[in-house]
């Protein structure tokens, strides 16, 4: 696990090889830190607790649910963003 500081000095948990399911919100060609900061804005209002984001496609998955919509996965290209302040 490690962590991922964002602009406004978030932190995220990141745990590879992890895919989120049952995703509520999608986001296609966002990088990384785009991916933690869209979780990160709609984290106040219980719309986002943890986001999930492939790599190689570039792929952003928000959830409302927390680890609960994520699931174990073969390949490290997926991995789930996990705001530290538990959000």
């Amino acid at each position: 696990m490690s962590a991922l500081a964002q602009n406004n000095h978030a932190t995220f948990n990141i745990v590879k090889g992890v895919k989120v399911v049952n995703g509520t919100k999608i986001f296609k060609s966002v990088s990384q830190i785009d991916c933690a900061a869209s979780c990160l804005k709609l984290a106040g209002n219980g719309e986002c607790k943890v986001a999930g984001y492939h790599s190689g496609s570039r792929e952003c998955h928000l959830s409302s649910h927390m680890l609960k919509a994520a699931v174990a996965n073969a390949t490290d290209e997926w991995k789930i963003l996990i705001p530290e302040n538990g959000k």
